[in-house]
């Protein structure tokens, strides 16, 4: 199973060491790595190709085979459930499977709009800790959240999978409930991931709904109270402004959340998540080129951005879809209480855009020296 290079776990020792946020967020993951950094795990490099050495811990190996999993299941549970519904309906006497799958989708087709199918039994596997443990990500608050009122929150930055939501806010991996008592997340994702078999029913489990404006109103007027739609504001276009070292928001055009949260007089979260651009690095798409006009030709067509990316492999440490070993901090804002108002106009909406960019912005400046990130570095904003 993969693992770093020596000179990488140095480094990471090194970055720990200096940081006191990492450090204090992660303490358990010093000792494996000192551990680690002995003679025999020297990786192997062929062909240019650096391959993870052979002796790798226990722990480590659970940490990766856990994010295979989940990177696994995003991109090819959905599709290889399809593949298989068809051959089983042309190729096999098994056909009764599929029109019996086909039938309960027809009627549970609304559910993701409607609170979704949530199981606090699988939010609280034990194997997301070792889901958090792998980059590691932490998660911090800024101030108490109030049990009897709704919110959204809007994640940023969306990254090229937004894997820190995943875990902060689709499963107990980093202790949500416990950070935030009687406060009810609800990760809200793509409505095409709803369209595709069994990837639907595993979202939910997690607490997914899709992300349209009717399944968000169902949970800040049909949940009742201490509800938390989780909406990650940049969607798939801002995908394709995720680099490494990069803090780029698509936020400037994006009210629809903010009208919402007005019309139903819930409170607005920012929530920013230091190193999620960091989990995968991307080919160059700057603004104007050849492939930055594709993808977005793509993106309006799909849905959905077509990123070139690349992470580490299951083997090999130089390309494959599993992210880097990366930390991930996730700082939850405080609240920007609104007055509901049933019919805002534009000027409003507009203002308390601007009042919530503010407060993201105030958010980013005050913990980005706690992630290494210099006093010089401001959100852009496009």
């Amino acid at each position: 199973m993969p693992d770093e290079t020596d000179s990488v776990q140095e480094e990471k020792i090194e970055e720990i060491k200096e940081n006191p946020m990492l450090r204090s967020a992660n303490l358990e993951l010093e000792k494996p790595f000192e551990s680690e950094v002995h003679e025999s795990m020297h990786p192997t490099t062929m062909f240019g190709v650096e391959f993870a050495p052979l002796i790798i811990p226990l722990e480590r190996r659970l940490q990766t085979t856990v994010v295979l999993h989940l990177v696994a299941t995003f991109f090819f549970m959905g599709y290889g459930s399809i593949l298989l519904g068809l051959y089983l309906l042309f190729f096999t006497r098994y056909w009764w499977l599929t029109v019996l799958y086909a039938g309960w989708f027809v009627y549970d087709i609304e559910t993701c709009n409607r609170g979704g199918r949530r199981s606090e039994w699988v939010r609280n596997w034990p194997i997301w800790e070792h889901y958090r443990n792998y980059f590691p990500v932490s998660l911090k608050k800024s101030a108490d959240l109030d049990p009897n009122k709704n919110y959204i929150f809007g994640y940023h930055p969306h990254g090229i999978i937004p894997l820190g939501a995943m875990c902060n806010f689709g499963t107990e991996g980093t202790g949500f409930s416990k950070l935030f008592p009687n406060i009810k997340p609800y990760l809200l994702m793509l409505q095409g991931i709803f369209w595709l078999p069994f990837l639907r029913d595993y979202m939910m489990t997690a607490g997914g709904c899709s992300v349209s404006k009717s399944s968000i109103e169902w949970i800040l007027t049909k949940e009742g109270k201490g509800n938390a739609a989780v909406i990650v504001i940049g969607g798939a276009q801002e995908a394709l402004e995720a680099h490494p070292g990069t803090h780029t928001l698509k936020l400037k055009a994006r009210k629809g959340f903010v009208k919402l949260a007005l019309r139903h007089g819930a409170s607005l979260v920012p929530v920013y998540s230091f190193g999620e651009n960091d989990l995968f690095d991307q080919a160059e798409n700057p603004v104007g080129s050849k492939l930055r006009e594709l993808q977005n030709y793509l993106t309006s067509k799909l849905g959905m951005s077509p990123p070139i990316f690349h992470g580490r492999g299951v083997f090999n440490y130089s390309f494959g879809l599993i992210p880097y070993r990366r930390p991930v901090m996730t700082v939850v804002g405080k609240p920007l209480d609104l007055e509901k108002v049933e019919n805002p106009d534009e000027t409003l909406v507009s203002q308390t855009h601007e009042k919530y960019i503010s407060e993201l912005c105030s958010l980013f400046d005050t913990h980005k020296t706690e992630f290494g990130i210099g006093e010089d570095v401001k959100l852009t904003i496009i």
